[in-house]
């Protein structure tokens, strides 16, 4: 996420600077003439309009060199820097801004802003920490602390985001404001969960997901990791419960525990028991297919089958459910295992070439062709189908090939929808 505040309001600052730039030029001309706009601004201004940061940047350069004392346009040249990736230039251009003395605070507070968002871009994360605590108390503290928050998520360090999170609610609710969504204190608690759960804490773990679910309790995110810590744990009751609670309540989230929940059970020892549950996980993993069917659900289904019954079952699961499938995915699962359902006609041509042997070649040849032309089908197959199946971030366009709670490409929360892409149609 690319902090650049100013750039949608960017073109209003730039006709203000010509219009600061023409005024001055006018004052060295005759009163009656009229006040032109440099030239070199109106070509800053065309190539920013045309998206050329590059030209725009070279032409406020030119700028900047006949106007050394105008603040307004060495703060945007900046900003072009930072813009275009020059983040070197961008950090010495405002640490010489900050060095003068006859700032305003508001401007010296602005400054630093501008500051630390060129060490973020830069990647410089401890010097943008520094820089923003220092407007923890001026005009910019709320901007500040936001700023620090999402620094604190790029870096991964959970507790203290979690800290500034709860200071801007406090904050927002002295105010009378509406503070930060539920949805990204649940998160915060949650990931703090698993970093206790690596740690090898899980009692506080399992607190640090409680607090998740009382803060946001109608997201599954919560839910979900602690049904997958009781199974981790070997709290078959409680994973019972919590995944019948996730199969009602958001049976779409289902895949995200079906393998674990299906397969929990198998390091205990409670003789017939243990496959009774078994049969009753299954049987409600499939009706949660059936209403809400997901490529990512099938597949632990099958893996479940494959191990439990062999391919011959789980080949009949697929033709049972055909009306479910969604997706290229679900389709390719079920051509891709065809030779199961052709293992009679594969027999019936077996004994034709034992009774005519000299068939037998033309035979073999035929079928070597077809399953190489079956081959090439399936490979373009899969091929469209990793281009138009996976998970898409609905905020940067972001593609994954699995579900994520936060976006890999902007840091932003729940932006993957439950579902696939090509699944979405039928969802």
């Amino acid at each position: 996420m690319e902090f650049d505040f100013w750039w949608l309001p960017g073109a209003a600052l730039f006709f203000a600077l010509g219009w600061l730039a023409a005024r001055r030029e006018s004052s060295r001309q005759h009163p009656h003439h009229q006040a032109v706009l440099p030239e070199a601004y109106l070509r800053g201004l065309q190539s920013l309009l045309g998206e050329d940061p590059l030209r725009a940047t070279d032409a406020f350069t030119e700028l900047v060199r006949h106007e050394p004392d105008n603040l307004e346009l060495q703060i945007a040249l900046g900003h072009l820097f930072r813009r275009k990736g020059e983040t070197d230039r961008a950090i010495r251009v405002h640490q010489n801004l900050l060095a003068r003395q006859d700032l305003t605070a508001e401007r010296r507070a602005a400054l630093q802003r501008e500051l630390s968002l060129d060490y973020i871009k830069a990647g410089l994360f401890d010097r943008a920490e520094q820089s923003l605590q220092s407007l923890r108390n001026g005009p910019l503290a709320d901007e500040a602390q936001k700023l620090r928050l999402d620094l604190a998520q790029r870096v991964r360090d959970w507790p203290l985001a979690a800290s500034i999170a709860l200071e801007i609610v406090e904050h927002d609710a002295r105010q009378g404001r509406a503070g930060l969504p539920p949805t990204l204190l649940a998160h915060l608690h949650a990931e703090i969960a698993q970093q206790l759960v690596q740690e090898g804490k899980p009692d506080e773990a399992s607190l640090a997901l409680r607090e998740a679910k009382t803060v946001a309790p109608d997201h599954p995110r919560a839910w979900i990791d602690s049904c997958l810590l009781s199974i981790e744990l070997g709290k078959l009751s409680q994973a019972d419960e919590a995944a019948r609670f996730i199969l009602d309540r958001w049976p779409e989230q289902a895949a995200s525990i079906a393998s674990p929940w299906l397969n929990m059970s198998e390091a205990t020892n409670h003789g017939e028991s243990k496959c009774f549950l078994k049969a009753q996980r299954f049987e409600a993993l499939e009706k949660t297919y059936q209403k809400a069917a997901s490529y990512d659900l099938l597949t632990s289904l099958l893996g479940y089958i494959d191990k439990a019954q062999g391919p011959a079952a789980a080949y009949a699961f697929l033709t049972a459910h055909r009306a479910y499938h969604r997706g290229l995915l679900s389709m390719l699962a079920q051509i891709k295992r065809r030779d199961i359902s052709a293992a009679p006609h594969n027999e019936q041509h077996q004994d034709d070439m034992t009774t005519d042997p000299s068939n037998a070649r033309a035979l073999a040849a035929k079928h070597a062709d077809d399953e190489a032309l079956f081959g090439e089908i399936i490979k373009l197959l899969e091929q469209l189908a990793l281009q138009s199946a996976g998970y898409v971030c609905n905020h940067c366009g972001f593609q994954a090939n699995r579900h994520y709670w936060q976006c890999p490409g902007c840091n932003q929360w729940d932006r993957y929808p439950a579902y696939r892409t090509d699944e979405m149609s039928r969802a």
